[in-house]
């Protein structure tokens, strides 16, 4: 990561970008960190979702990385168990999903490993990519049991600065992150912005 930050090297691997994200991202507290993100950043027709953000009061929490499903539904980029939340993460970056019912196989993942929890699935994507795999997947009936939601890239990058770092070695880590998604080119104009929600399914551009 750091050799990329200093323009030593260029990689577009999804699993390298998902490890160097939430790797760091895990040593900071839930509370100060992903949930500062999450609260100010994270898209949803799904009202459930913030709420249940929200009710997470955990700091300490681990993430799975590339966890497998035992039923042979493949695997998902991360997944975290939080005051009885289970959320699964979907990282995009330069490439779509692999296949049509890729979330619809990650539903099925949460399904065994979350018996009784809620369970939310988040998109993490470029903008244009995470709007248009949203807009195509929300609807469907798998979704009634699990809330799908999404944040761009473009997002975290902002929402880094709503970290309430306390010491140096945070105030670093934070510094990195911030460094690395600029370097992958994920500034974004924020000129008409109302706090990038979704009003209404017909707030969507039909992509047909």
């Amino acid at each position: 990561m750091i050799a990329e930050i200093h323009h030593k090297v260029f990689s577009n691997l999804e699993d390298e970008l998902t490890g160097n994200f939430f790797g760091i991202m895990r040593y900071i507290p839930f509370q100060r960190g992903l949930k500062q993100i999450y609260m100010k950043y994270i898209h949803s027709l799904d009202e459930s979702v913030h709420g249940l953000i929200r009710s997470i009061q955990t700091n300490d929490f681990d993430i799975e990385f590339w966890k497998r499903s035992e039923l042979g539904y493949g695997e998902i980029d991360a997944y975290m168990e939080l005051d009885g939340v289970g959320i699964g993460i979907e990282v995009k970056y330069q490439s779509g999903l692999s296949g049509e019912n890729q979330l619809e196989r990650e539903v099925s993942m949460l399904s065994e490993w979350c018996k009784s929890e809620e369970k939310i699935l988040i998109l993490v994507a470029v903008e244009s990519d995470a709007r248009e795999i949203y807009q195509r997947n929300y609807r469907k009936e798998c979704f009634a049991d699990v809330h799908l939601a999404y944040i761009t890239w473009q997002d975290i990058l902002s929402g880094l600065d709503e970290i309430k770092t306390v010491n140096q070695f945070e105030d670093l880590m934070v510094e990195d992150l911030k460094g690395l998604l600029r370097e992958k080119g994920f500034m974004s104009f924020e000129g008409f912005r109302d706090n990038g929600l979704i009003i209404d399914g017909g707030a969507f551009y039909d992509f047909g």
